[in-house]
């Protein structure tokens, strides 16, 4: 278990590169995003309309990229850009709130295991190696081969063996940013990731 965990402290942080990496990925795709908004394009008015009542934000008169900044980072699991940052920097600390970019809809129709505890989930797992922590908004859901590839990620990558199979306690490091970086690029064209009325997603 690492020392933020234990000692409840940030997770060592993100350098520079590294999240400015990760945040280009969302940067991009909100002016995509802003230029759907302005065509009026069906799928993402349909999308920001639901999001914006679930999240009473007011419709704009003038669509901006603070607004699809804000609406892609839900797309991809945040609650709005400042919280995408926070968690893509490394500044989360343990019992926040960290978002659902590792989880997808269509994990609901595998067999997943819920912990509201990272030591529940850490000793439902014990030795066993064919599972794997994520972290999903404050709760810890555990996963298995199969769940990685609904992720649109592989299984076989080395990468989660440098993360302990673990991505709850590898927070902050090398491996957790490729991976996290690995999932973003496979979210795209996908709207959104785990939280939306349509069946785009499937």
């Amino acid at each position: 278990m690492t020392a933020w965990i234990l000692a409840g402290a940030a997770a060592p942080e993100v350098s520079e590169d590294a999240s400015y990496e990760l945040l280009r990925e969302i940067k991009i795709r909100a002016r995509l995003r802003l230029k759907d908004l302005l065509n009026e394009m069906p799928d993402a008015i349909f999308y920001t309309r639901w999001v914006s009542r679930k999240r009473r934000w007011p419709w704009p008169a003038t669509w901006k990229l603070t607004h699809a900044l804000n609406i892609v980072c839900t797309e991809v699991g945040f609650q709005d850009w400042e919280h995408a940052r926070r968690v893509l920097n490394g500044h989360a600390r343990p019992g926040d709130d960290m978002g659902g970019l590792w989880y997808d809809l269509r994990c609901q129709l595998l067999l997943n295991h819920w912990f509201a505890s990272y030591e529940e989930a850490r000793a439902f797992c014990g030795s066993e190696t064919t599972r794997f922590l994520f972290p999903f908004a404050k709760q810890v859901v555990v996963g298995d081969e199969s769940f990685i590839r609904m992720l649109g990620l592989d299984p076989a990558s080395p990468l989660w063996q440098q993360t302990g199979r673990d991505l709850y306690a590898s927070y902050g490091t090398p491996a957790w940013r490729a991976l996290c970086h690995a999932r973003l690029v496979a979210t795209r064209d996908r709207l959104p990731i785990g939280r939306t009325p349509t069946v785009r997603n499937f």
